[in-house]
């Protein structure tokens, strides 16, 4: 064999490697996207069922909303209506950030600059959402109380202490039990990133 001939051999096999790398390259950055995808699934189709009920009670108070004939009533009805718009929008709207970061797309600490501000901003939203809705608790009971029931809960002679108290019981710990959840899940989203560098 000559040497032109092994050159020429030597350059075929040293593309072929090439292109072996570049594959397994494209394949490990594939899925790796999809393995984070599946982690932020994890939050987005609970947050979307949320969301989607959040809908409906504003879609439910405000069709009623003539049932509130006091302006204290009122006040609860609307504060509720703008809670359960803004909060849901508010965090679809960080999680639709933090999907759309594409790996291949972008440089490793691009991709982990940009998840670690939407994860942020995620969670400062988990945060504020966790306090807002003990607010909104007690607003949508005085609310709900006087649409379904035709209850005043400021006039009524029956004690009703029992309701928000327990309803705030069971809220705090539904709450911390999902921050935790949504808290994992983006650990575990961040590690998947991470995992590039490697």
């Amino acid at each position: 064999m000559e040497l032109e001939e092994m050159e020429s051999l030597w350059n075929d096999m040293s593309q072929k490697v090439d292109q072996q790398k570049v594959l397994t390259d494209k394949l490990i950055i594939d899925m790796t996207q999809e393995r984070y995808e599946n982690k932020l699934r994890h939050i987005s189709i609970p947050e979307t069922i949320a969301a989607l009920i959040c809908f409906a009670v504003v879609i439910y108070l405000i069709s009623n909303f003539g049932l509130l004939d006091v302006w204290y009533l009122q006040l609860s009805g609307a504060i509720t209506i703008i809670s359960c718009l803004i909060l849901p929008i508010l965090s679809l709207k960080s999680i639709q950030k933090m999907k759309a970061i594409n790996i291949s797309k972008n440089t490793y600490k691009e991709s982990l600059t940009k998840y670690a501000r939407g994860e942020t901003r995620f969670m400062l939203l988990q945060k504020i959402s966790f306090y807002v809705s003990f607010l909104v608790l007690i607003l949508s009971v005085i609310a709900f109380s006087k649409i379904m029931k035709g209850i005043d809960i400021f006039t009524v002679t029956e004690k009703l202490n029992w309701l928000v108290p327990s309803g705030i019981g069971v809220l705090y710990i539904f709450t911390q039990w999902v921050l935790k959840k949504y808290k994992k899940a983006t650990t575990s989203a961040n590690n998947i990133l991470k995992e590039l560098e490697l």
